[in-house]
């Protein structure tokens, strides 16, 4: 693992590691340091190209929460970028021609909230769109020093699933233990469940309901899911 610190953006970092359940190799990810900084944060090329990061090594990047804005000319610097995973701050994706060249020549999958700057780009440039994955809940047992984290992801070509992610201490310490279990859904699990109240309650295992029905991206997920069911 290695993070690279920006020297141009307080509260900015590039993470050569992400421990997701389906990382490439290479991702990049920026993101706050400070959970509880208020202002908005952006990345600019001199972010990247002060670093040691080799961007043509890259297939696919994140920009994580706290990020509202990437400058033009930060995506162009990834020629071999596959996937595009935004999350929910950033505002606008500025296209470029670069870049709109870019993304159409490696026919790049763009992921994100429905209605999102990613999903709007992707209409626009006749690219595919797949939902990001939702976290929706984590259960600890302190008792025994264990956590389940529970996501709902969405992958291409697959049914929508279930991942939990399992940790358990082991018997020495700084020893962790644990495993995942992937759980299939249907294609249309989410109609008639229009509410993260309604889904905790129908679908989710009790160990993660209460925290299920407050996830408020899961809410707008399962509304707009549904209102595009309709129509």
């Amino acid at each position: 693992m290695a993070v690279f610190y920006s020297k141009y953006n307080d509260n900015v970092f590039f993470d050569e590691y992400n421990p997701g359940p389906y990382t490439l190799y290479g991702h990049n990810l920026f993101f706050r340091r400070s959970w509880d900084c208020k202002r908005p944060m952006s990345v600019c090329v001199e972010d990247i190209q002060s670093t040691n990061l080799k961007p043509e090594e890259y297939f696919t990047l994140v920009i994580t929460e706290g990020i509202s804005q990437v400058r033009p000319g930060v995506l162009e610097l990834f020629p071999n970028l596959q996937d595009l995973i935004v999350e929910s701050d950033l505002k606008k994706i500025e296209c470029t021609p670069e870049l709109e060249a870019l993304l159409k020549k490696n026919n790049v999958v763009l992921r994100g909230s429905y209605n999102s700057p990613a999903e709007k780009l992707a209409q626009r440039l006749g690219l595919r769109f797949i939902h990001k994955n939702i976290f929706l809940a984590i259960y600890i047992n302190r008792e025994y020093h264990e956590s389940s984290e529970l996501s709902l992801c969405f992958q291409e070509g697959e049914p929508p699933f279930f991942w939990r992610d399992d940790k358990t201490q082991g018997i020495s310490a700084g020893n962790t233990g644990g495993g995942t279990v992937r759980t299939d859904l249907d294609e249309d699990f989410y109609v008639g469940c229009e509410t993260a109240e309604a889904f905790a309650d129908e679908i989710v295992g009790r160990a993660f309901e209460e925290q299920t029905r407050k996830n408020k991206e899961l809410d707008a997920f399962l509304a707009e899911a549904n209102r595009r069911h309709k129509k």
